[in-house]
Formats: C-alpha cells, structure tokens, sequence
C-alpha cells in the first residue's frame, strides 16, 4: 500500500510539473501567435495614419466589434506616456496591471490582473512612432481547451488510479496475504521440525569412567535429516548415527520416530538386529513419507570391550586409523522383508571410534574433488592420542570447512567420536 501510495505520488507530482511546463510552453506559444496579430494591426494602423486618417478609424472599428461580440480579449492602443487613445470606453485612462508577472525575461508578455480578471498582457512597440498597442487576453477564456485537456487527464488518472486500488485491493491484497500465511505456516513447520530434531539427538552424553562420548551436527539448512543418539543402559553403551534421505518436517518427524523407537526398544534389551528389522519395517510401513535411511547402530559391553554393531548402508566407521568390516546390507526403508545382522570386534583401552555420515567423506572443495575415505583414514591415523573426543569432533569439523574453501556446504555433517578410556 505504501508503494502504491508512492507511485500515486511520483506521478501526480510528474503530472504537476508536466503541466506547469507545458503552460509556459503554451503561453509562449500564444504569444509568438498573438504577436504576429499584433504586428498586423500594428501595420494597419500605420497604414491609416500614413493615408491621413489620424483618429485611427480602423482599429476602433476593430476593437468596437470585439467588444460588441462579448469576445475576452481586448486591444488598447496607447500614447507614448501609457494612457490609452482607444478605444473609447477605456479611452484617456492608464491600462491598470496587478499582480505583474513575466512570462519570460526575453518576451513583453506579462501574466497580470486586468479588470479584476486573471489576464495575459502583451505590448508592442510601433518602431517609428510614440504609440503602444496592448492586447489583453483573458487568461480562462485563452486556455479554455487547455482546461479541458487537463480536466479530462485529471479524471482518467483518477479512473486509472481508482482501477489501480481497486485491483490491489481485490487481487494484490489476498495474494500477499496468502504467501504471508504461507510464509508463517513455514516458519511454524520450520519451529517444529527444530524442535523434533533437538528431540532426537542426544543433548546430555552418558558419563562413565570408562568411556567418553561426544557428537556434533552441522546441518546444510535450517533442519538437516541427519540423527546420532548415544545412552548408557547398564554396562552397555548404546549409539547410533544416521542419514535421512529427505530434509525439512518430514525428515525431522522421521528422526524423531526412528530416535523414540530406538530409546524405547534398548531400554527393554532389544537386540540390534531385532532392533534394525522394527526400523526398517517402520519407514517400509509410512509409504506416504516416501523416504529411506542409513544407519550405523552399536552396542559396547563396558565390562568385556566388545562392540557389537550393525550398518544398515551406512558409511565405513573408523576405529582409530582403520575401517571396521562392513557386511553388505540394504539401506533401511527398502524391503520391509530384508533381516539384518550383526558383526563384532574386540576393543582395547585407547580405541576411538568415529562413526560419521556421508556428508564428511563427499564434502567437495573448490575444484569438485571429494575429501574422500582415504583422506578421513590419514586424518584420523593422525590425530593425538590425549584428545579429547569433543576435540576430535571440532577439528574434523574444521578440517572440512578448510578442504572445502570458498565452496558451499552441500550434505548435512554429523559425527560421532566414542573413546575406550
């Protein structure tokens, strides 16, 4: 409305401007033609003062006839001292100007108040005589068409402008209210999914002597569709870390979902396979969602050290400097009738685990190469033994974000870092 308001302004103030120019435009134009009357009679008068007719009978003939006529403009013809000859009824008189206005400093053209009327003056000289000769032209009667034309552009701007409201108050209206609703729906969907992803991520790592776990999540958007979860259950450490195909509310109620089943089914002992075939049958049973998922689910027994652990076409996890053995197994929410296993390996005090997703291993840096398995392995091999797994999780961040340069973050990042102490 402000911008229409604006707009309406801008014009009306061009149209005021283009008016006031093309009055003086105009008047200077009826003066050139005036003139040229002027200059005619003027030369009839001479004309009849050279064949001896000096009560110049011409002109008040001229001039009675205008006036008989109700015509609004006069002639007056004067002396050399301004008081006027003829024609009679103004005859011995000065011609009486208020209100004098030039119309131009190059022109004898005055905008002034005649006879009480708003009138345009123009004098002319008689080169070799002492007389003047005035024409008084009545200003409304000279712009009569001018008026019109003005009056007739006011009204269509009006009618234009008046169209104009008339269709940003049916159309422009609604339709900015509507993409304002939309707008605020998305940002309550945006809220939602926020907070059902904070739901699904672990906030508060477990504490235990003989263990440290840290994880962090660097989302591509607003929500991302990656999820890592980590809870102490006895003397087992339970974790997982996983890639949601989609983003946005549906991802994040998915995480959600899979975190809650996950939470609640290790709380009861359910196995990690067992565990694995309930998610998978979960997104094979919501067709609606249309969405599949990685993930890498683990178990470690704090008592023998023994990781147990299933990747359901999950990226490679690290321990320490070398990839874990990965059995081929589907992605989940493929066929609800595929059934999962686990493998196990033997861990020692000083392992760390690095579990990760995809968006580590294919961050790609200004030439489009990736960072690769082969580059995350050597990092790894690389880091000190003393640090923490916080720190570990913070430096890969920042070691990404160096590889990638000036470009654009293109997955989600999670990672997870579990240390044997």
């Amino acid at each position: 409305m402000l911008l229409l308001a604006a707009v309406g302004l801008l014009i009306v103030t061009l149209s005021l401007f283009s008016i006031y120019k093309s009055r003086k435009v105009s008047l200077l134009n009826e003066y050139e033609n005036l003139m040229e009357d002027l200059q005619i009679i003027a030369d009839d008068i001479c004309s009849n003062l050279d064949a001896g007719d000096p009560e110049y009978d011409s002109f008040l003939e001229t001039t009675a006839k205008v006036q008989a006529e109700g015509e609004n403009f006069s002639y007056l013809l004067l002396d050399s001292t301004g008081i006027v000859i003829s024609p009679q009824f103004m005859e011995g008189k000065e011609l009486v100007m208020k209100d004098i206005r030039p119309v131009d400093v190059e022109t004898p053209a005055y905008l002034a108040e005649v006879w009480g009327e708003d009138c345009l003056v123009i004098r002319y000289q008689f080169p070799d005589r002492p007389l003047e000769l005035a024409g008084v032209f009545d200003m409304k009667y000279l712009f009569a068409d001018v008026r019109y034309t003005i009056a007739t552009f006011l009204l269509v701007l009006a009618l234009f402008f008046g169209l104009l409201l008339l269709v940003f108050w049916v159309w422009v209206i609604p339709a900015v209210e509507r993409i304002m609703a939309r707008k605020e729906q998305a940002e309550r969907e945006l809220t939602i999914a926020r907070e059902l992803q904070a739901k699904a991520l672990t906030q508060d790592f477990p504490h235990d002597p003989r263990c440290e776990v840290s994880a962090v999540l660097r989302a591509m958007k607003e929500v991302g569709g990656d999820i890592y979860r980590c809870r102490l259950i006895g003397r087992k450490l339970y974790f997982v870390v996983g890639d949601v195909s989609d983003k946005g509310t549906a991802a994040a109620f998915m995480m959600f979902l899979i975190s809650s089943t996950i939470q609640s089914r290790v709380a009861h002992g359910a196995p990690l396979a067992g565990l694995m075939d309930d998610i998978n049958g979960l997104l094979c049973d919501n067709p609606d969602y249309e969405m599949f998922c990685t993930l890498f689910l683990g178990a470690v027994d704090l008592d023998t050290l023994e990781l147990e652990y299933c990747n359901a076409g999950h990226t490679r996890t690290l321990l320490d400097g070398a990839f874990l053995a990965q059995d081929p197994q589907l992605i989940v929410g493929i066929d609800s009738d595929f059934r999962y296993h686990t493998q196990r390996v033997q861990l020692k005090s000083g392992d760390r685990i690095l579990v990760y997703t995809d968006g580590v291993t294919e961050a790609r840096d200004e030439n489009r190469a990736f960072f690769g398995e082969k580059r995350l392995r050597d990092w790894m091999q690389a880091r000190p033994a003393e640090e923490s797994c916080a720190g570990t999780c913070e430096a890969l961040l920042d070691t990404i974000a160096r590889f990638r340069g000036k470009a654009p973050q293109n997955d989600d990042i999670a990672v997870m870092c579990i240390k044997i102490l």
